[in-house]
């Protein structure tokens, strides 16, 4: 497995900046759900997904094929998307059911949820009282 491509927009950055980050790869499309709204771009290679929490990026989704054709591709692209929010040592994967992993960085108010059958990452802002 190479290095992941996609972009790295930080949690906590202003929405308007993480919108200029997906303007650049291709149209914007906005889906707004029941429970929340995101900001969404498809490219041929990966697809990234922005939530809002206000005016600031709350979450942010990555559909990243690379490393999706082995358990090992799989498990260095986790590492990689793990290390782009925080040390590898501030993580702890603190529960697994069956479909999703979910990793907890308290150090750094994070959390990375990977949907073990759909390949895909999602990154949370959370706070202490989530820990």
């Amino acid at each position: 497995m190479s290095q992941i491509h996609t972009p790295h927009i930080a949690l906590g950055s202003s929405m308007e900046d993480a919108l200029q980050i997906l303007r650049h790869l291709g149209p914007v499309l906005q889906d707004d759900s029941e429970k929340e709204s995101c900001y969404r771009v498809e490219t041929p290679i990966f697809a990234v997904a922005v939530y809002p929490k206000g005016e600031t990026v709350g979450s942010v989704w990555y559909d990243d094929p690379i490393g999706r054709k082995s358990m090992a591709g799989r498990s260095k692209k986790v590492e990689a998307y793990l290390r782009r929010y925080g040390p590898l040592e501030n993580w702890e994967r603190r529960l697994d059911n069956g479909w999703m992993h979910y990793w907890f960085n308290p150090v750094d108010g994070v959390q990375m949820v990977y949907g073990i059958h759909m390949d895909v990452i999602r990154f949370n802002q959370y706070g202490e009282e989530n820990a």
